[in-house]
């Protein structure tokens, strides 16, 4: 197939990396695949390291007529089958442009979040008009959600994880163990979060349960990995509870496999929007425990008791609680490590997920 992939997002999270993950397995799978990317965004610098077929195209609201008419000559020289979207500005582009030519590729949007759409009428017709297929990068129940509280029909509505790549996301000693680089002795149990810095992602109730474990438990260290708008919030808020020894940010790392596996227990305590964090099946496929919450469909892949804990959205007192409890027992920390990775090993390989990819593909074509 003859498929075109767009991204505006000038960020880097689970999204924009779980974009290049799919394009490197459907062009493995001998698909013809282009990227449109932002060209001074950093998935562009990481997809032309990863020798992708990338096409930089500027995708910002200002310039909104003009890249819809430049689109549409991208269109008409590539003919791509299919044209997947991503994020908003690529897919009113893509969506409107392709309503200018004759055959015209369908429009298949992918949706990594869980919250309700818009309510108003732009947001009804780009999704029950514009898009061919709509996939969400969740379970069952969040296809059911944008079908009975969102109004879109049934058979234009697809429900996968994003799955990962199992062999990379693996249980084994860190070559770098972080606690070398900071300082921390080598007794120190890890507790880490790697997410963007958004505000739903819940950074500020692990800062608030990092305070209460701290008081209770000695040889710990928190460490928030990533980068985004919430940072200078979360700094302060370290700040000012007096944690900056004992919760390390470390900004944007490119290291991620050495720092997951140097953690002993991971956090994800999203609020909203999410259906299935991509870090949240990468600590498990790792072999760590996890803590997260009961948004999106976290639950649907995360046991409770049985891989890690689910604690209610907003709850800084319960994140404590299961993290303590992770804290002071190593056997279930190995335990629950093992049945997160078994989890993600027959459930959620990148292999599955581009199975059910290539037959949204193929249906819409047809």
């Amino acid at each position: 197939m003859n498929i075109l992939i767009a991204e505006s997002s000038t960020a880097v999270g689970g999204q924009e990396l779980a974009v290049l993950l799919h394009a490197e397995r459907l062009l493995k799978r001998g698909h013809r695949i282009r990227l449109v990317l932002e060209p001074r965004s950093p998935i562009m610098a990481m997809a032309r390291e990863r020798g992708l077929p990338v096409e930089p195209f500027v995708m910002r609201q200002w310039r909104l007529p003009l890249s819809i008419l430049a689109f549409r000559a991208l269109l008409k020289r590539e003919r791509p089958e299919i044209v997947h979207v991503n994020s908003s500005r690529d897919s009113w582009i893509a969506a409107l442009s392709s309503r200018l030519l004759d055959p015209r590729p369908k429009i298949i949007r992918t949706r990594h979040i869980s919250a309700p759409l818009n309510n108003n009428v732009t947001t009804h017709v780009l999704y029950r008009r514009l898009f061919d297929m709509v996939i969400v990068t969740g379970s069952e129940r969040n296809r059911q959600d944008l079908i009975h509280r969102d109004g879109l029909a049934p058979d234009r509505v697809a429900s996968f994880p994003i799955g990962l790549d199992v062999e990379h996301f693996s249980p084994a000693k860190p070559q770098h163990d972080i606690r070398v680089e900071l300082g921390i002795p080598t007794g120190h149990l890890l507790v880490g979060m790697i997410s963007y810095l958004r505000d739903y992602k819940g950074h500020r109730y692990l800062v608030e349960a990092a305070a209460q474990v701290l008081k209770q438990h000695q040889g710990v260290a928190f460490l928030i990995v990533g980068e985004g708008p919430e940072e200078q919030n979360i700094r302060a808020q370290i700040e000012r509870l007096g944690l900056t020894a004992g919760v390390r940010m470390l900004g944007f790392r490119d290291d991620l496999l050495d720092v997951f596996r140097s953690l002993n227990l991971f956090v994800i305590p999203t609020v909203e929007g999410d259906t299935i964090p991509q870090v949240l099946m990468q600590a498990l496929a790792i072999g760590l425990p996890v803590v997260s919450t009961t948004t999106g469909s976290i639950p649907d892949v995360l046991a409770d008791g049985e891989s890690g804990f689910i604690v209610p959205p907003r709850d800084a007192g319960a994140l404590a609680d299961r993290i303590g409890r992770l804290l002071i027992d190593p056997e279930l920390r190995a335990a629950m490590g093992r049945r997160g990775r078994q989890t993600v090993e027959q459930s959620y390989s990148i292999d599955r997920m581009v199975d059910e990819l290539e037959r949204v593909y193929r249906r819409v074509i047809a």
